[in-house]
């Protein structure tokens, strides 16, 4: 009798032990195709950093915030009305976030190049050529290749919302080129412009920097030391099954490919 209560035992609870999950909740914004909430697996690499807990039995559920609250819920640890944030994605490293936050390993890596017009190219190969030239970048992005070139007065970054304020004024030329890393440029290029302006742009073959963006965790969250631990373990077991690569392979076929394209149009980025 004992022993048939021990099997009954097992029965009941064996499939809620096999399957419970610990749950981590990240911040999330729209950087199209790394991150959206309009794209398939909500981006690259929000499916990246998914399948890396995935693996090691840790569940994702994401909120999506303009920058600033994204990168201020994850500082803090918690949302508006309490709720807990333990984190946030896609970040560059600055040594002074490292006072708030822990750093996974290197989620993507992508080069920083110049997107600007055919009719108005720019050939430069280090910073002093672009001397006196006007650029554009968005309020929230960090350029600290590019900031050694304000800081020395050579050229200006005039910011603004977002791409569609920033490709608008370039097209107005008032401004010379947009910094971006290449895959966001050209996926905005290929789904936020027309035909005709698709045709007008081109990119630098320079590369400004190369350009490493990682998962944050806040350091006010108990636990989120031993998550960060988890994470890179499973980001690098899908390094090593090949899902990592299969994703930006089916990024380039079109796999993470806006299902509205019309919504992800008025995003502001």
């Amino acid at each position: 009798m004992k022993l048939i209560s021990q099997i009954l035992f097992f029965i009941t609870f064996l499939p809620s032990i096999c399957f419970s999950q610990d749950v981590i909740r990240l911040t999330n914004g729209e950087w199209a195709p790394y991150l959206s909430e309009h794209l398939p697996h909500n981006g690259v690499a929000s499916h990246i950093v998914s399948e890396a807990f995935a693996v090691v039995g840790v569940k994702v559920e994401y909120g999506f915030f303009p920058w600033k609250r994204s990168f201020l819920y994850a500082q803090q640890g918690a949302g508006a009305s309490n709720e807990v944030w333990n984190g946030s994605l896609l970040w560059i490293y600055l040594p002074e976030r490292t006072e708030d936050f822990l750093y996974s390993d290197p989620v993507v890596v992508d080069s920083q190049v110049l997107f600007f017009l055919k009719s108005a190219p720019l050939d430069f190969s280090v910073l002093d050529d672009l001397k006196g030239k006007v650029l554009g970048g968005t309020a929230h992005t960090a350029y600290p290749r590019l900031q050694e070139g304000v800081d020395k007065g050579l050229f200006t970054i005039n910011r603004g919302a977002g791409y569609d304020s920033l490709f608008k004024r370039l097209f107005a030329n008032r401004i010379d080129a947009i910094p971006n890393v290449r895959r966001v440029g050209e996926f905005y290029i290929r789904t936020g412009l027309s035909p005709r302006q698709q045709g007008q742009m081109t990119s630098s073959p320079t590369e400004i920097e190369e350009r490493t963006y990682y998962l944050i965790l806040s350091k006010k969250v108990a636990g989120n030391k031993q998550l960060i631990t988890r994470f890179n373990r499973g980001l690098k077991i899908i390094k090593e099954n090949g899902f990592y690569a299969r994703a930006f392979k089916d990024l380039d076929a079109g796999k993470y490919d806006p299902v509205n394209l019309h919504r992800l149009k008025n995003i502001k980025q």
